[in-house]
Parts: C-alpha cells; structure tokens; sequence
C-alpha cells in the first residue's frame, strides 16, 4: 500500500489505521469478530473503530434536525473572522477537532468557525473527524491540540449500541474506550493543548480524570442575553475584548465539581454588578471562560457556543482563536489561579 504524503489528512487517516493494527489489546478482539456474520441475528454486526461514512452523518443530522451553516452564514463567519492570528505561529500547526456533528446544532458550526479561522488567519491547520482512532497515541501525537467540538454524549467514544453487541465485541469496544481515554489524557500531560467548547464539559461524565483535566464539569444552565466581565484584563486571551464588559446572547453552563476557582486561571466571568444573579451557585461565580495547566500541557474552556449566531460574533471568534493558540502553545499566558 503506497503511503499518502506526510501530513496530509489522508496520511494521518493512514497512520491511525496502522496504528490500531498494532495496539495489541485492541488487534486481538477486533480480528476475532471482524466478519459481519460472525454477530448473532438479533444484534448490530461489529464495525472497526474510523470515521463514520458521510451518509451516515448526513442521515443523523436529518434525524436531529441538526442543519450544516448555510453559505449566508458561512460568509458571515468568514467575514467576522480576525485576518491575522494573536501570535505569530512558532512552526506549522495541525488541530483535531473531534466529535458527533449531529449531537448538537451548534457542531457543524464551531467546524466550519474552527477551519476558517486556521486557514484565513494561518494560524493553524483544521482536521475535522469522529474517529476515534485519530485519538490513540500515535495518530494523535502529530496534533499539536485536541478540540472537544460540544462533546455532549457521556460516552462518545464507545458505539451507540454497545450495549447490544456481543459480549466479546462490547469487550473490544471497551478496550478501544480505555485507550482513548489513556491517550488523551497522555497527550496533555505531556505537553500539547485541550480546548473544550460549550458542551464538552457536558461529556464524560463518568470518567473524573477529564473532569479534572478540564476544570469542571456541567451542571446546569441559563440561556439569555448575559453581560460579561474581563477577570484579568491583562490576559492575551482577552486582549481581543480591549478591556471592556461584552454582552452576549447566548447558553451559559453552570459549572459543577470538580470546579474550583482556585484550580483555574478565570478569564471572564458573569458581571452581577448589571445583570441579575442567575441563583444558580452559592457562592456567586459564573465563570465563562478559564484556562489551566494539566501536567505540561495546557487546557482552555469556554460556555460559549451554543447559539449559531455566537459563530460569527468577531468577539467570540478572536476570543477562540486566541484559546487555540494558546492550547497549541504559541500565544503565551499565565494560568495562575487568583489564590496562587
């Protein structure tokens, strides 16, 4: 088989499939069951972990009603896109931006936002996929950050009728879900990015390590026109805003433990001196975006993202833009908590 050229998406496509050939607790399982027939009648036959087929997902946004940006909208975001990038990129750069288009409306659109702002700004390139081995080691080192796109699922990297597969190909499943979960949390540690956008902290709820790697998890939510105040004005992630409150219509999660000011570095954050208190937390802190450091790595989360509009507010873009950045390591930023 003739290899595609090197750093192609059709290359790194490649090396996720050798990849996954050589893991040797996956290999066995998935070798054992890959013929169609070997699934009883009554359950769904096993499929090798890849992307799922264009028509598939096309099929699963009509079911959802989860719509692709229109080209008036597309020509919205690229409009509002910033021309040049925060900083200046240190050497070429590559992103996954991972997940379910059709999970929710949004996803589509922070993919389309994510690949314009890349291409328009330089800045990065964009590879859009569902395919859970572009996450095992190999494949994924030649990332330099990893973008949840709205994960909301609880389990996204394990098939949708798990449940109804045989016991032996739920066992292979599993294994491929475990290692995912190692090499995620090993490319961070050990020195790229992680952003999370809206509902990615929606996700894996069940799995506390990337709850803790992201700085919270989901726990509610208001969905309004909010004012938003800058923590630290100083910060190159809200360089972009000039130092001034932001109002915006969007879905703001309320965020849950693991949450800790004080294990975040907030950005921005819910202004209750001119809107009201949502009654939400105790304690009064409605954070909107944070950043933190996991082992050598670095983590950005922002609510935003919700509202399709919010992908052509040239705010919000530059903000994001400078989030991935800042996840890939080009844009420098402190993640100092306001305890530390």
């Amino acid at each position: 088989m003739k290899c595609p050229p090197k750093g192609t998406r059709a290359w790194r496509m490649f090396v996720a499939a050798c990849w996954l050939s050589l893991v040797p607790a996956l290999s066995a399982g998935v070798g054992a069951f890959a013929a169609a027939g070997e699934a009883p009648a009554d359950r769904p036959a096993w499929r090798a972990p890849g992307p799922t087929p264009p028509e598939v997902v096309a099929e699963k946004m009509k079911a959802r009603k989860v719509a692709w940006p229109t080209a008036e909208q597309l020509g919205r975001i690229e409009a509002s896109a910033p021309q040049r990038a925060p900083a200046a990129p240190r050497r070429p750069r590559s992103v996954l931006v991972w997940g379910h288009l059709w999970t929710h409306q949004p996803n589509p659109f922070a993919a389309k936002a994510l690949e314009i702002l890349g291409e328009k700004t330089g800045a990065f390139q964009t590879t859009v996929s569902d395919d859970p081995g572009l996450l095992l080691p190999g494949p994924l080192a030649q990332f330099d950050a990893l973008v949840m796109n709205n994960i909301h699922e609880r389990e996204p990297f394990l098939p949708e009728d798990v449940n109804r597969l045989a016991p032996q190909q739920q066992a292979a499943a599993r294994r491929l879900d475990e290692a995912v979960k190692r090499s995620i949390l090993q490319f961070v540690r050990e020195g790229k990015g992680i952003v999370g956008i809206h509902a990615a902290i929606a996700a894996l709820q069940k799995w506390p390590q990337y709850g803790r790697m992201m700085g919270g998890y989901y726990g509610g939510h208001i969905h309004q026109e909010v004012v938003i105040k800058l923590d630290d004005p100083a910060h190159p992630l809200n360089a972009c805003l000039g130092g001034r409150p932001w109002r915006i219509r969007d879905e703001i999660y309320i965020p849950r433990e693991p949450y800790r000011r004080e294990a975040v570095h907030v950005l921005l954050s819910l202004d209750l001196s001119q809107m009201p208190d949502p009654g939400k937390r105790p304690d009064r802190d409605y954070p909107i975006s944070w950043v933190r450091r996991y082992g050598r790595g670095r983590v950005f989360y922002t609510t935003l993202g919700h509202d399709v509009a919010t992908y052509w507010n040239p705010l919000f873009l530059r903000h994001l833009l400078a989030g991935v950045q800042f996840a890939i390591g080009d844009l420098k930023g402190t993640t100092a908590s306001a305890t530390e």
